[in-house]
């Protein structure tokens, strides 16, 4: 990882690229959501909620949901879906600017999610920050929905290139990239490169982003749980609800006050 690279260099995440950010976007945490979205009953508190990928989905489904942002770039992706939203589903979804570390909604929750957003808070003191912030606004039988991708599988390097997508307009956007892990530090730093093409192939815009995301290793996160004082209901290795095991790449904590 470069020398110059500060914790506040990682933090702007997708910045810039809210226009494409859907296109690549893994939706297999959905039914998982909805399943305890069923469960819970509405509102929902999606936080960093991007696009809206999430809050728009459970919205389809009947939830009410305040999705909370800080990028202005997936605001401006997320303004624009709800602009084309049916309207029964745009009325439930509420588009709030602010930051997961650090919010005040003056009202509480059964069900608010952080959908593989947690690790883009880089610091311990603002992941205790942002527990903290989830716990203020949770209803007493509320449930936080925690995802983490386990720092113990990660990559000390790679890199990556997602096969290309056609836009409706005939642009056709590729998203490439590279990892890079300093486990030292506990952080990943990870630079994405999209560039779209026309109709006929030529490259018309490039857009480069650093984004890094906090390694979180499996003590440390049972560490967080316990220093905020979450109860752990409930914890899975996929979204498929299979138990979690050292050998899982993911780990999905239910948690309750």
């Amino acid at each position: 990882m470069p020398a110059e690279d500060s914790y506040e260099d990682l933090e702007s995440g997708y910045e810039g690229v809210g226009e494409f950010y859907d296109l690549f976007a893994d939706n297999s945490d959905i039914p998982f959501f909805l399943e305890y979205a069923r469960k819970t009953g509405a509102p929902v508190l999606d936080l960093a909620a991007g696009t809206g990928r999430v809050s728009y989905a459970l919205a389809a489904e009947g939830f009410d949901v305040v999705a909370l942002e800080q990028s202005p770039s997936m605001l401006s992706a997320a303004k624009m879906k709800h602009q084309s939203a049916p309207e029964d589903i745009a009325k439930r979804v509420e588009l709030v600017e602010g930051n997961m570390k650090d919010f005040s909604l003056e009202r509480k929750f059964p069900l608010i999610l952080v959908p593989n957003s947690f690790g883009h808070l880089l610091t311990r003191n603002a992941q205790l920050s942002m527990l903290r912030c989830v716990k203020d606004h949770l209803r007493d039988d509320g449930i936080f929905i925690l995802d983490l991708y386990p720092g113990e599988h990660q990559y000390e390097r790679a890199s990556f290139e997602d096969s290309p997508v056609v836009l409706p307009d005939g642009r056709k956007v590729t998203r490439s990239g590279n990892i890079t892990s300093d486990f030292d530090r506990k952080i990943m730093r990870v630079e994405l490169r999209f560039a779209v093409e026309d109709s006929k192939g030529t490259v018309i815009d490039e857009i480069n982003v650093v984004s890094g995301a906090a390694l979180i290793f499996n003590q440390e996160a049972d560490l967080l749980i316990q220093e905020s004082s979450f109860q752990i209901v409930d914890e899975f290795g996929d979204f498929e609800k299979n138990s979690f095991t050292l050998d899982s790449g993911r780990r999905i904590f239910i948690l309750k006050k």
